[in-house]
């Protein structure tokens, strides 16, 4: 089960960044209600992230709202330090962290200011999270308070279970007679088959490294090409069937709900989505399509590779269905909407040969089928508003990190300025 701690800060934010950033130890950093934030700046440099001052952020906005004043002859209450531990045994990657310490710190903090930074130096080199808080609620002109802070310990255990990992029960251990025979009744929770994104059997492997013909990675590809280009379960059965693919639930028997996936023309040939690697399980790609950031192309990008991938199907190319699910999923993993993009993941300075070639691979295949553009509009978004329309930004916004950036605090810190107008009026009102 994953760990949950939380530290109360009763100082300025500049120390715990400090104590997070030190000697370059910090692997990754989320921010949100920041001068950047993942939702908006998806597919950015994340190397301009060192340079975003979330300490300075926090405190100029705790002070608009006058939320360091002393309380009774006791320090204000400034920030919430929280540090999610994951469990050993899951062995779970940082990109897996991420997600769940996103999703967690937005589910109960979304109004907050939050930056969280995630470490890995502990004896066993287990990625872990440090999730800081800003004590203002953006949205209210409030102080942070939780209600119920065990609510927040269940909530991540609830969600850790959902993604296939250990979790705490929140339920009692039953100790009377009755008790347990009523709990050996319930269904048990059965864990997926793999937790690998991706998932080759020993047969598939042997097939693929022969050069021969695999039916289940051709499954794969078509259903990997469907799950990034959708953004809804009606949107992916239409991309499966468009690509010959037949989509059902299993058996209500089943030790765990999934889909099973199988080609048109050979209905034998069938294979449950857990089978084919987590991500592209039922539930997996249930929680994907109810996720507004999930990557996905721009809208022409994708009609493009679309129209490539039924090409494909249609003409039973599998070698070119294969190279296009590959580069695909090469652009998802870096978050690629152009060929620009492809040249700024290649310059950081920590890319390792392997994803250089990777990457090299994807821009050559994306650039020779014209599947990308040349370079994506900064206005465009990775959020969508409620309409399920990609969210636009003012078409005389500045280009570039810096200056994005730069317009991002100044409207942000206008938003600040009017709230703060807005909480002294009720005050006078009042």
């Amino acid at each position: 089960m994953p760990i949950l701690k939380v530290i109360s800060g009763h100082t300025s934010v500049r120390g715990i960044k400090r104590y997070l950033e030190k000697d370059g130890r910090a692997l990754a950093q989320d921010f949100y209600n920041l001068s950047w934030d993942e939702r908006e700046m998806e597919g950015y440099d994340e190397a301009a992230k060192a340079f975003v001052p979330w300490d300075v952020e926090m405190d100029d906005t705790r002070a608009l709202f006058d939320h360091e004043r002393e309380w009774r002859g006791l320090k204000a209450r400034t920030f919430k330090h929280f540090v999610l531990s994951p469990d050993p045994e899951d062995r779970i990657g940082l990109a897996e962290l991420r997600s769940l310490a996103g999703d967690w710190a937005l589910k109960h903090f979304g109004d907050h200011q939050i930056a969280i930074t995630y470490h890995d130096d502990n004896e066993n080199r287990i990625p872990h999270a440090h999730i800081v808080v800003n004590c203002t609620n953006l949205a209210t002109g409030y102080k942070l308070h939780t209600d119920n802070p065990k609510e927040l310990n269940e909530e991540l255990q609830e969600m850790a279970r959902q993604r296939g990992l250990r979790g705490l029960s929140n339920e009692l251990r039953p100790h009377t007679g009755a008790e347990r025979l009523a709990a050996s009744r319930e269904p048990e929770r059965i864990p997926p088959k793999t937790r690998q994104a991706v998932y080759y059997g020993r047969e598939e492997r042997g097939l693929v490294e022969a050069g021969s013909w695999s039916w289940v990675a051709d499954i794969r590809n078509r259903v990997s090409i469907a799950r990034t280009l959708s953004r809804s379960e009606a949107e992916f059965r239409s991309l499966l069937d468009t690509l010959e693919v037949d989509i059902r639930d299993n058996s209500e028997k089943a030790r765990r709900s999934d889909w099973i996936f199988s080609l048109r023309d050979e209905p034998s040939k069938k294979v449950s989505g857990e089978r084919l690697g987590m991500v592209f399980g039922k539930e997996a790609l249930l929680r994907r399509f109810a996720r507004q950031a999930s990557y996905r192309p721009s809208d022409e990008a994708a009609e493009a590779i679309r129209i490539r991938a039924s090409s494909a199907v249609e003409l039973n190319d599998l070698a070119d269905l294969d190279g296009l699910a590959e580069a695909l999923n090469t652009c998802e993993r870096f978050s690629i909407r152009s060929l620009d993009d492809f040249e700024r993941r290649m310059a950081g300075r920590a890319v390792s040969r392997e994803t250089q070639a990777a990457l090299a691979k994807a821009r050559d295949y994306m650039a020779a089928n014209r599947l990308l553009p040349k370079s994506a509009p900064r206005g465009a978004t990775a959020q969508r508003d409620g309409s399920g329309e990609h969210a636009r930004k003012s078409p005389g916004q500045p280009t570039g990190t810096k200056a994005v950036q730069d317009a991002a605090v100044r409207q942000r810190q206008a938003a600040l300025a009017q709230q703060q107008e807005a909480q002294r009026q009720r005050r006078r009102e009042r």
